[in-house]
């Protein structure tokens, strides 16, 4: 296998790489969308275990939590094995953890459901774990891969298969878990969530092969031989960079704040099905693969900065919709969804706003500084919202004279102003034009 002290690709190898990037991509969101995550929370609700909100808070937020570990990836990267071999052998790892899940966490394997429920915590977070540190080095090679004046689109043509992967999987893993529960009877009932699973897992084994026949590329000496501590500091030194960072550390921690509220509220308040929430998160996806590109297009033309604005303003809405909500007018949920496709231009713009801020001689510390950052806010603030979920879940408050509001609704009203507030925070992000090196790559 070459190795990344190999010359600089071809302008052939490049394209071919990057066409190679859109069908691991592809492959693994149909994998991803089978083994979703709100599979898994269902899953969990069904376990019966108690103290369910700290239970789901933990499955949405645990993970990141032990991505801390990421931090220590730059520095791995290059001393053992070159960045081709660890990204391939991380998520190789990842998507075996994933075939185990479903059957080790199964109702009856274990003595209790809190046990099954622990399991299936601990599972979910290696699998997570060895993701992220995959993630870290394919983000640091496809930079080096791709031209700075052509990533934005390439991001958004690559966010594109992704989201129609799972726009393509989810709704395909919902129904039959849906089947499945009404023709299946005790103790058989686990295996609509464990198939599809399993089925993900091994989609996603199969998403590698592209990446094992993507060329690598010529790199810095931080990433042939791991950073060095000053390397590892560096992020934290950068004004630009922080600027940044602030900005993902604020939408990340609002942004979890509610998700225990966000995912039980459907189920438990509103009687929604798996399969009717993961046919929403379809029609998300297929408004989102519709303007990726286009939103990849307007970022290298106007900027990272200005498309993020405008669709944050649309996404921290979303709690607004579930605000409206009730058991008698249930729908009004669904129009979260609708201003979800929004994200879109989040998903394409925070990367490449990210690379872009980071310098092309040693970008791998920036990308692991990010992502560690940003999910620890999201995991403290998720676990936060779980715990005042358990405590407060049945309470009604009283606020504005005479008006009263559940503990959901509170949430929600709260998760909309917040988010919203990030656009604040967003203004003071420094995008400016990359040191000269950068630009070279």
């Amino acid at each position: 296998m070459p190795t990344d002290t190999d010359t600089l690709p071809t302008i052939f190898q490049r394209r071919r790489a990057r066409r190679l990037a859109y069908w691991n991509g592809a492959i693994w969101a149909i994998g991803n969308g089978l083994a979703s995550t709100t599979l898994v929370v269902y899953l969990a609700l069904e376990l019966g275990a108690g103290r369910i909100g700290l239970g789901i808070s933990l499955i949405l937020a645990a993970r990141h939590i032990v991505g801390v570990l990421r931090l220590g990836a730059p520095a791995v990267i290059g001393r053992l094995v070159d960045r081709k071999r660890f990204c391939i052998g991380a998520f190789l790892l990842g998507a075996l953890i994933l075939l185990t899940l479903p059957w080790i966490a199964a109702p009856g394997r274990l003595p209790s459901a809190g046990a099954s429920l622990a399991a299936l915590v601990v599972l979910w977070c290696f699998y997570h774990l060895l993701q992220y540190l995959g993630t870290i080095a394919l983000w640091s090679w496809l930079a080096d891969l791709v031209p700075l004046r052509i990533r934005g689109r390439f991001i958004g043509r690559r966010e594109r298969w992704m989201v129609a992967g799972c726009a393509a999987a989810m709704p395909a893993g919902g129904l039959f878990a849906l089947w499945w529960k009404q023709t299946h009877l005790q103790p058989q009932w686990w295996l609509g969530y464990a198939i599809p699973a399993a089925l993900g897992a091994v989609l996603m084994i199969a998403a590698l092969i592209p990446l094992c026949k993507m060329p690598t590329a010529v790199q810095s000496w931080t990433v042939r031989h791991g950073a060095t501590l000053r390397a590892m500091v560096a992020p934290l030194r950068d004004v630009r960079f922080l600027s940044l960072l602030a900005f993902g550390c604020w939408f990340s921690f609002f942004n979890g704040v509610t998700q225990s509220a966000q995912n039980i509220y459907p189920v438990r308040v509103l009687g929604i099905s798996l399969f009717v929430m993961l046919s929403l998160q379809t029609f998300m996806r297929v408004g989102q693969l519709s303007i990726a590109p286009r939103i990849g297009r307007l970022a290298d033309r106007f900027g990272n900065r200005p498309v993020m604005m405008f669709c944050l303003l649309l996404v921290a809405a979303g709690p607004l919709f579930y605000f409206l909500s009730t058991p008698a007018e249930r729908w009004w949920f669904a129009g979260a969804w609708v201003v979800w496709i929004a994200y879109a231009g989040l998903n394409v713009c925070l990367p490449n706003l990210m690379l872009k801020l980071s310098p092309g001689e040693s970008n791998t510390p920036y990308i692991a500084v990010y992502f560690t950052a940003t999910g620890l806010c999201y995991a403290a603030s998720t676990i936060v919202g779980g715990v005042l979920f358990d405590r407060f879940a049945d309470c009604t408050f009283t606020g504005f004279g005479r008006i009263e509001l559940s503990f959901y609704q509170c949430t929600f009203l709260f998760g909309w102003i917040t988010r919203s507030l990030g656009v604040l925070v967003l203004m003071f992000v420094i995008e400016d034009r990359p040191k000269p090196l950068a630009a070279s790559q």
